[in-house]
């Protein structure tokens, strides 16, 4: 397979002062998760709420009720947090669920869903090689702020990060430019002075370069210049780590 190699045209030009990432596909493997993950601790601790279906149906409202709540966001790009999710799926079951037990059963369903969730190796040494030469910032689509927090605890990563970002946040996921432009001003940068860098089309390149944002996407797209396209997340030493030594 051929490497993609557009990324070292990039020590010629002028670096960012700031290096903004993506997190779910950059700096952490989430699509085995998505397929395997085992979610009996969640729906025991429904069934102790009064879940009279089977398992693979508890599955099912859950996927479900998702499917509504990203269906009713979607032409606005709006976000929507886990408690809402996890209301309709109380309301599907018909559980008698106090709200704290409602919060128990949504933090329960999302530590089942993200145990399979893993850093890509060498992530977190490049990031932190990085940080000497560059602020960094992370922008990040999530319906559960708590989870990103644990899994940059795990990296070693907390604090790394100038300005963290969360969808859920501020109401708004990518690609909507206003996630990228407050970012931008909480780092009190233009956008030709940071680089984004993502792995999806739709929500990372075409968001960032909405608000006029350079960005490197990971993998290969068709729709991406091949100097803006990078073979994994360490191409980046390729260019910005080795320019700025």
């Amino acid at each position: 397979m051929q490497k993609v190699s557009g990324s070292r045209n990039l020590v010629s030009q002028e670096m960012p002062e700031c290096l903004i990432f993506d997190l779910f596909g950059t700096l952490v493997d989430y699509e085995a998760g998505r397929t395997s993950q085992d979610f009996s601790r969640s729906f025991k601790k429904a069934a102790k709420l009064g879940c009279a279906i089977g398992y693979e149906d508890y599955i099912q409202v859950w996927d479900s009720a998702f499917l509504k709540m990203k269906q009713a966001s979607a032409p606005d790009s709006s976000e929507f947090h886990l408690s809402e999710v996890c209301d309709l799926v109380v309301g599907e079951l018909r559980l008698d669920a106090s709200r704290t037990e409602k919060e128990q059963l949504a933090r329960q369903y999302m530590e089942d869903w993200s145990a399979l969730v893993s850093p890509v190796p060498g992530a977190s040494g490049l990031l932190k090689r990085l940080s000497k030469h560059y602020r960094l910032a992370l922008i990040s689509n999530t319906h559960y702020p708590p989870m990103v927090h644990a899994l940059l605890d795990a990296m070693a990563l907390t604090g790394l990060f100038e300005v963290v970002t969360l969808s859920v946040d501020v109401g708004w996921a990518k690609p909507h430019p206003l996630i990228f432009e407050l970012t931008l001003e909480k780092l009190g940068l233009t956008a030709e002075q940071a680089i984004y860098i993502g792995d999806s089309y739709e929500r990372d390149y075409k968001g960032a370069r909405s608000v006029g944002m350079d960005c490197r996407l990971i993998g290969r797209h068709a729709r991406v210049p091949r100097d803006k396209q990078l073979l994994n997340i360490l191409d980046l030493a390729i260019s910005f780590e080795t320019a700025r030594k």
